[in-house]
């Protein structure tokens, strides 16, 4: 190994005893880990917001494009200036209309990413499972097929119902309680069971995820020490 890879090394298995420090309770090295690895973090998204963003779309354009293009780029910059002065105590109410506009066209692009990219391919996920043709076509057994499209549309059904908060007055009790309708609330009770085995699954992937993180960073260490007592 050489010297550069002895350095980082050296770094990286510091850095990491520092982190697992946590296991015996919040110290100092912990936190100074936590502190090194937000402002690294702070300094790389920094680089690539000028690299790729305000380099390409706003600081060329205003260099090398004709006028007609600068005069569009008028409106970013004012709301940049905006931003920036609302930091004085006296033009905060100023930097409401940047941020207005960042949160509703992040909202609107939210939006539109769950329509198209989640509940539309889902919705055709669920009406493909019931398409004749598809069964015919396919290799697996017919009754399989069925049983998937049958578990599958419980399923949603059972989750929508979960969510259905429309109730009815029971006139007969006399307070007049409200209560969801019977065949919600049996469906919604169906729909508790795959929302469990749905957040069990997320958690069990982003377990094994942090589990084989922690493995690593020990094999990390093992090979690190077995490469310093080698140099020796």
């Amino acid at each position: 190994m050489n010297w550069l890879e002895w350095v980082t090394g050296a770094a990286g298995f510091l850095l990491t005893v520092m982190v697992l420090s946590y296991l015996i309770g919040d110290n100092v090295f912990f936190r100074l880990a936590a502190s090194i690895f937000i402002g690294v973090t702070a300094g790389y998204l920094a680089v690539l917001l000028i690299r790729h963003i305000l380099w390409p779309f706003l600081i060329q354009p205003l260099i090398y494009e004709p006028w007609q293009t600068k005069l569009w780029l008028g409106i970013p910059l004012l709301l940049i200036f905006l931003l920036l002065i609302s930091q004085f105590p006296r033009m905060i109410k100023l930097g409401r209309i940047p941020l207005a506009y960042l949160a509703g066209l992040s909202g609107g692009i939210a939006i539109i990413g769950a329509v198209f990219g989640t509940l539309l391919p889902q919705s055709m996920a669920v009406i493909n499972v019931f398409d004749a043709w598809a069964w015919t076509e396919s290799s697996s057994p017919l009754w399989r097929e069925m049983l998937e499209g049958a578990v599958m549309l419980v399923g949603v059904i059972g989750i929508l119902s979960y969510f259905y908060f429309g109730r009815k007055r029971n006139l007969q009790k006399e307070k007049q309680a409200e209560q969801r309708p019977a065949i919600f609330e049996a469906f919604s009770q169906v729909g508790q069971v795959f929302i469990g085995i749905t957040l069990g699954s997320v958690f069990a992937s982003l377990f094994s995820s942090a589990l084989l993180a922690l493995i690593d960073r020990i094999a990390f260490i093992g090979k690190f020490i077995m490469n310093l007592f080698r140099g020796f």
